[in-house]
C-alpha cells in the first residue's frame, strides 16, 4: 500500500514539476458569500460552474502570451539582415516556442496572433504602395493567412516535442 502512494506521489511531483509557469488554460476559481437563509439564484450557480471549468477554448490571457510570443519571434527574425522572409520564420519561431511551453493546447490563440501580426506586418511594411493605390484588404487577407498558417505549424511541433520530451520511456 505504502509503494502505490510513492507512485501517486511521484506522479503528481512530476505533472507539477513539469508545468513551466506558462500553464494559460486555467481559471481561478470563484468564491461568493451566501448568508444563512439566503439562496442562491441559479444564475449564480451557473455561470461559476462555467468559470471554474478549465476546460475553455479560449483565453484572453493565453492570447497575450500567444501575441508576445510570436511578436518576439517576428522580432528575431528581423534580426537577421538581407535575407527576405525571416519574419515569417520568426512566427514558426515563436509558435514553436509557445507550443513547447505551453501545458495546453491553445492552436486558437495562437492560429489568431499569428493571422494579425502577419498580416499587420504586411500592410505596415508597404505603407508607401498602399498610399499609391495597391488594395490593402488582400494584402492582409493573404498574410494574414500565411502568418495563421505558420503560427499553427510551429505550436504542433513544440507541443510534439514537449509531448516527446515529458513522455515515459
Amino acid at each position: 500500500m505504502a509503494e502505490r502512494t510513492e507512485e501517486r506521489t511521484r506522479d503528481a511531483d512530476a505533472q507539477s514539476d513539469g508545468d513551466l509557469g506558462v500553464d494559460v488554460g486555467t481559471t481561478e476559481s470563484v468564491e461568493t458569500d451566501v448568508a444563512v437563509g439566503e439562496s442562491r439564484d441559479t444564475t449564480s450557480s451557473i455561470t461559476e460552474t462555467s468559470t471554474t471549468d478549465s476546460g475553455s477554448y479560449f483565453s484572453l490571457r493565453a492570447l497575450l502570451f500567444a501575441f508576445g510570443a510570436v511578436g518576439g519571434g517576428m522580432v528575431l527574425g528581423r534580426l537577421i539582415p538581407l535575407v527576405p522572409f525571416t519574419e515569417l520564420l520568426g512566427i514558426v519561431l515563436g509558435g514553436f516556442v509557445y507550443g513547447l511551453l505551453a501545458s495546453e493546447r491553445r492552436y486558437a490563440e495562437l492560429g489568431l496572433a499569428g493571422g494579425v501580426s502577419g498580416g499587420a506586418t504586411a500592410v505596415l511594411s508597404l505603407l508607401p504602395q498602399l498610399a499609391a493605390g495597391l488594395n490593402g484588404t488582400r494584402l492582409f487577407a493573404i498574410a494574414g493567412g500565411v502568418g495563421l498558417v505558420l503560427a499553427l505549424v510551429g505550436h504542433y511541433f513544440g507541443r510534439d516535442l514537449r509531448s516527446g520530451l515529458t513522455r515515459d520511456l
